[in-house]
């Protein structure tokens, strides 16, 4: 007699961890009710066991009562359910599955977009209702035969846009024929596999095992979808395939008349069920003489520990190491060996100082060559392996994890935690647009698991920085408002541009740069000065904390050209300006880089100036004095007119200094005359002769 079971049989991650979080309620609520809507699991025993635990099953949400705790099933509710538990002041511990609640958010999403949802699966399963719930249109089929009658009463879905979905146990026999035909009948659909990965393995076991069995036993709850879909996969290649929740109910006048016996067991199944079908089994046939009186249990652990297959995860010892492979002795007629390659993900390894002979080793078989009488083993994918149980049970926890980032793409970063490839999309980064992610190559980041998730064996692992980068930044910011002040500089970057400035994120707020504190020069847009990306050092210039505003200054006080300008002139000084524009009002003329100063209207001239341009020109260097600096107002005014009024002045005083010459000489010339000058009673001069 041989016996064999499916290496995937029992609790799947779902039910694991609804049952454990269910579980812990019952550790944790000891001043509250512990209820579950509907059964936890499809299994009649473990219910058992939570109901002599004091655990309660509520039919509906309007029976749970305030205050206590209610545990939602694996399979998920009804968002009508989950509305009323939020309503009824009942704590809720959600156990839904993570695959099926990822179906939800794919029925969400296309529902909203229009798309009508097909629905491949159970109508009356609880998991499919939850799933009904979310749709605004949806039908339901549970094979082809059933799809292509729905759509010859209902043509006019064919014209929709269509989104298929698939109870998480779907046979896989009818998903590939469903497949098929919505392929060559819908010209557009979007098609999910949702089937989770655990059930496809344990059907496609199922299935190669029943191929060569006598007997097969499926071992599950009655109402169990995934335990009657592996007894309708067994039943097609096995006639004698049985049915049982539990060791009482074995077929056992087949169990004595059978060579070939498989084994398996429904995803709601505990392990401490398959044991006991086991040792019930053993007890049977413990008296009988079967290969060698072997005993039934004997064959059974000889079937799953002796005979390696390809996948099986095994342990050995060392028994010989050199630098290019570790040999592994694992009780059987094979020996086994690693790879230097297969032992590590750290190429430069040394085999020889990191394993000893005798040893005890963890590894997987990689590949079983029975001709040969070889084993090929990889320890490097058991490290992987205990990666991701350590990935799984960090998503469940919510746990921070922390580790290097080995690469980046355009796409977001690839982390390494303990052999596991976790990704982290950029807009989950927590880092702006504009922050350049090949920074943080080397670097140690911290991060959640916020999917965990495993198809067609295929893990899928997405992590993020974002909820830890922004409890990063908000702690940064409340610093932040708290000790800045006037004057405080910062390194920052550039984040965007706008025509009146540029904002400067300083690494947990963003400040202004208004356009006139990039230069001390007239520019006409920032992008003159900075681009987007840039690194600057910039400082508070104003800052309201109340509004959380900040005003920020680039410009160096010190190179300021005005403060310049007027360390070396006064108002009174002459220099020499070009004139740079003409207004109505006057001329604006350029002193020197970053000051430029106003000749008014009416100090163009001495004379009336109807228009500036009577008197200059865009580009005349002309002389001028300075009249007025406000140094607050940073205005600079300037006269050509009080120039030409000196000079006039000037001019006139000479002509008085020749005039006045003239008059001296004229003086001598009358004193040397021989006759007086008499004034007469009406006033005019008289010449008499001299006495």
């Amino acid at each position: 007699m041989s016996v064999e079971v499916i290496k995937h049989a029992g609790f799947c991650f779902g039910v694991s961890r609804a049952v454990k979080l269910l579980k812990n309620e019952i550790e944790n609520s000891i001043n509250s009710d512990v209820y579950t809507l509907g059964e936890i699991i499809h299994n009649p025993d473990i219910i058992q066991e939570f109901a002599d635990a004091g655990v309660k099953i509520a039919n509906r949400a309007g029976d749970v009562p305030s205050g206590a705790t209610i545990v939602v099933r694996a399979h998920g509710v009804t968002l009508d359910e989950m509305d009323k538990l939020k309503n009824s002041g009942a704590e809720i511990v959600d156990a839904t599955c993570p695959f099926v609640a990822k179906i939800h958010e794919i029925v969400k999403k296309d529902s909203y977009e229009g798309n009508v949802i097909f629905i491949g699966g159970d109508a009356s399963h609880p998991e499919v209702e939850g799933i009904r719930s979310r749709a605004e249109i949806s039908r339901v089929f549970s094979n082809c035969a059933q799809l292509n009658e729905l759509l010859s009463k209902e043509p006019d879905l064919l014209l929709k846009t269509a989104t298929f979905v698939w109870q998480t146990t779907f046979n896989l026999n009818e998903y590939a024929k469903c497949y098929n035909f919505v392929k060559k009948t819908f010209k557009n659909a979007k098609i999910y596999d949702t089937i989770c990965n655990a059930t496809e393995l344990r059907q496609k076991e199922t299935m190669i095992l029943a191929q060569k069995s006598d007997v097969m036993i499926i071992i599950g709850g009655r109402n169990s979808s995934n335990a009657n879909k592996l007894y309708d996969v067994a039943k097609r290649f096995c006639n004698n395939t049985f049915f049982v929740q539990n060791a009482k109910e074995i077929p056992i006048n087949f169990i004595y008349n059978s060579k070939n016996i498989g084994i398996a067991a429904g995803a709601s199944t505990p392990d401490r069920i398959i044991e006991e079908v086991k040792q019930h089994m053993s007890e049977l046939t413990n008296n009988t003489t079967v290969n060698e009186d072997m005993t039934f249990e004997e064959m059974l652990e000889n079937s799953l520990k002796k005979v390696i297959a390809t996948g099986d995860r095994v342990k050995g010892i060392v028994v010989g190491v050199n630098p290019a492979e570790v040999k592994v002795d694992l009780g059987t007629k094979q020996s086994g060996f690693i790879t230097k390659e297969n032992f590590s993900a750290d190429p430069s390894i040394d085999l020889t100082t990191a394993v000893n002979i005798g040893d005890e080793i963890d590894c997987v078989a990689l590949r079983v060559n029975d001709v040969e009488g070889t084993i090929a083993l990889s320890k490097k994918r058991v490290d992987s392996m205990k990666g991701y149980e350590e990935i799984e049970k960090a998503y469940e926890d919510k746990s921070v994890l922390e580790a290097e980032v080995k690469e980046v793409s355009d796409g977001g970063l690839v982390i390494l935690v303990n052999n596991v490839r976790v990704f982290i999309p950029r807009s989950l980064t927590g880092k702006p647009a504009s922050f350049d992610l090949n920074s943080l190559k080397g670097e140690k980041v911290q991060f959640n698991i916020i999917e965990f998730s495993q198809n067609r064996g295929r893990k899928k692992v997405i992590g993020s920085m974002k909820a830890i980068e922004s409890e990063k930044r908000r702690a940064a910011r409340k610093e932040f408002w708290e000790n800045a002040a006037v004057g405080d500089r910062f390194e920052g970057t550039v984040k965007s541009l706008t025509t009146f400035g540029a904002f400067v994120d300083l690494g947990c707020v963003d400040g202004l740069l208004h356009i006139t504190e990039l230069s001390w020069k007239k520019i006409g847009h920032p992008s003159d000065v900075v681009n987007v990306g840039d690194k600057i050092s910039v400082y508070i210039k104003e800052i309201d904390k109340e509004n959380k505003k900040i005003s920020l200054g680039y410009k160096d006080p010190d190179a300021d050209p005005f403060v310049l300008f007027t360390n070396n002139n006064k108002v009174g000084d002459v220099i020499k300006v070009k004139i740079v524009s003409l207004m109505p009002f006057g001329a604006f003329a350029n002193i020197t880089d970053g000051v430029d100063g106003l000749i008014h209207i009416s100090q163009l001239s001495d004379k009336r100036v109807n228009k500036p341009s009577d008197v200059v020109a865009v580009g005349d260097e002309v002389e001028v004095k300075i009249v007025d600096i406000n140094t607050e107002t940073r205005k600079v005014g300037l006269s050509m007119r009080a120039l030409i009024e000196e000079n006039k002045a000037a001019e006139e005083s000479t002509d008085v200094v020749e005039d006045t010459a003239d008059y001296v000489v004229a003086t001598a010339d009358d004193e040397n005359r021989t006759e007086d000058t008499v004034v007469s009673d009406d006033n005019t001069p008289e010449t008499t002769e001299a006495e």
